[in-house]
């Protein structure tokens, strides 16, 4: 039996994985602008950043991977959006980000963001990411007990010396959707982290550490990763709130700006001077390494089932070239070609994740068409049209997806047979 100290790596292994730059923007933003009115404004933010990413690991974990999961719709559907995911929160757009993103605070803090500086900075990272991803059944070793830690460590740093300075008066909320419904208006915003995504195909991993960690029995195994996964959503809540308090303690200093990544910054700067810059970017580059190593891991198992002739290893090292070529084209433009695609994909995944926790005896067209309206209703919405009911906020999706799931209801299972 594995001991205490070796199982604690795997929720911090999970949380590793998870927390990048994205992670990181979002918290301190939403508490400048919720203002007093942060506290609801943070609770409906946990509940999709949190609480939907963690269920929809464990809905993989139940339904043994994503292919299966995806497959209660159709076979052929579960088989075509298995590599949609993989392939989107990949080499294609995910990966890319990670060092884009990353390379943009790193270069606040060396003050050379050039395209030669760049470039070589997606080499050095892509270099060291795939080297740790070879041994996708080790990563606890290096995320769990090197990365995670030092991650927690700058974090708590940039926080006490903010916190050192005091907080100031904390004002009414400076946008308009943290008054009317700041409960609302967090959702929204954890929402739009998209982490549900990624804890769907993460899942393949974790269990491969799981297993290098002395766990065999299948049981057992999935007993720890339930376990991991709670415990990890914890340890998030805990970060998310600490960086939502830089972002409390920047607004109440009369220090504001116009995006997540610039308020941190701004604060780090005030507490620190340069040396804050320096240490945010080594925040940022940590977290987005411990991510990128999970993606990289994470399709080089899947696909290497898919195309076992090519080799797991040689597959993480292609994705890591085609992702340094992608990152160098820019943070601005990944991610104008990444949130219509994500945003496409995401509805599904939430969808399938609720599906997971319900009797399996519930109707098997219901799942079908909830998927479909699902597609729909997200497809509209990458189209720019946004009629549906909730489109304004991000979820035209649910209204055809409720309508699926209740006309799935009156067609008997028996006309379909590929259940």
């Amino acid at each position: 039996m594995p001991s205490r100290n070796k199982r604690i790596l795997i929720p911090l292994t999970i949380f590793s994985m998870f927390f990048g730059a994205g992670n990181l923007i979002f918290p301190p933003f939403l508490a400048l602008e919720a203002g007093r009115n942060f506290i609801p404004a943070f609770i409906g933010f946990s509940i999709t950043a949190i609480g939907l990413p963690v269920a929809a690991l464990l809905a993989v974990e139940r339904t043994d991977g994503l292919e299966k999961l995806s497959a209660r719709i159709h076979p052929a559907f579960g088989k075509i959006y298995t590599i949609a995911i993989y392939l989107a929160i990949g080499p294609c757009l995910a990966i890319p980000r990670t060092a884009s993103a990353s390379f943009e605070m790193a270069a606040k803090a060396i003050g050379n963001d050039s395209g030669t500086a760049a470039l070589m900075y997606s080499v050095l990272f892509f270099l060291a990411a795939s080297a740790i991803a070879m041994r996708p059944e080790k990563l606890t070793k290096v995320l769990g007990r090197i990365t995670c830690p030092l991650l927690l460590i700058l974090i708590a740093v940039i926080a006490i010396g903010c916190f050192s300075h005091g907080f100031g008066e904390i004002e009414f909320p400076s946008a308009s959707k943290y008054i009317s419904s700041p409960v609302a208006a967090g959702l929204i915003d954890g929402y739009q982290t998209m982490d549900a995504i990624a804890a769907l195909i993460f899942g393949i991993v974790i269990a491969l550490n799981i297993q290098d960690l002395g766990y065999t029995d299948g049981k057992e195994a999935r007993r720890i990763e339930t376990i991991g996964a709670v415990i990890a959503g914890i340890l998030l809540f805990a970060v998310y709130l600490t960086i939502a308090m830089i972002g409390r303690y920047a607004g109440s200093n009369g220090i504001f700006a116009g995006n997540g990544a610039d308020v941190l910054s701004a604060a780090a700067y005030d507490a620190f001077g340069k040396t804050g810059l320096a240490i945010l970017s080594e925040v940022f580059v940590a977290a987005c390494l411990n991510t990128c190593i999970g993606l990289l891991s994470s399709c080089g198992e899947y696909f290497s089932k898919l195309f076992p002739a090519v080799g797991y290893r040689t597959l993480v090292i292609v994705f890591a070239v085609f992702s340094a070529i992608v990152s160098n084209i820019g943070l601005n433009i990944i991610i104008s070609m990444s949130v219509p695609v994500l945003s496409f994909l995401y509805p599904i995944a939430i969808v399938l994740t609720i599906y997971a926790f319900l009797p399996r005896s519930i109707s098997s067209w219901s799942i079908r068409l909830s998927g479909a309206g699902a597609l729909i209703g997200s497809a509209i919405a990458a189209m720019g049209l946004d009629f549906l009911p909730f489109s304004d906020a991000g979820f035209g999706w649910v209204v055809p997806a409720l309508l699926g799931a209740v006309i799935g209801k009156v067609i008997p299972d028996r006309n379909c047979n590929y259940m």
